[in-house]
């Protein structure tokens, strides 16, 4: 990994009911970042077993590339959609790789 590259885990609690309102948001705009952010290296969701939370795993090549992120209009549209589902306020840490390895695509 590149000295520049970083991780994001955000945790998204969405209110009691509004779980696959808020995983169907998600598909969509992650949809948008694939298509549209070739810098953002990785960007999915996960569901902790047997609970209705969502922890979304990102990598982005360094922090300009974040940034861009956060402030385009898909952004703000994605977040105006997802944030009267929640029912606290996302938990985002930022995270470096340590060890192990990140997938066995084969160039």
């Amino acid at each position: 990994m590149s000295s520049t590259e970083f991780y994001n885990i955000v945790k998204l609690v969405p209110q009691p009911g509004k779980f696959n309102q808020a995983l169907e948001i998600f598909k969509t705009f992650s949809k948008y970042v694939q298509e549209n952010e070739p810098k953002t290296q990785i960007y999915c969701a996960l569901q902790p077993t047997k609970t209705e939370e969502l922890v979304f795993i990102e990598k982005y090549a360094d922090e300009d590339t974040l940034k861009a992120h956060g402030a385009s209009s898909e952004f703000r549209k994605f977040f105006k959609a997802l944030g009267p589902l929640l029912a606290k306020t996302p938990e985002m840490t930022r995270a470096d790789l340590v060890g192990g390895f990140e997938g066995r695509a084969k160039l």
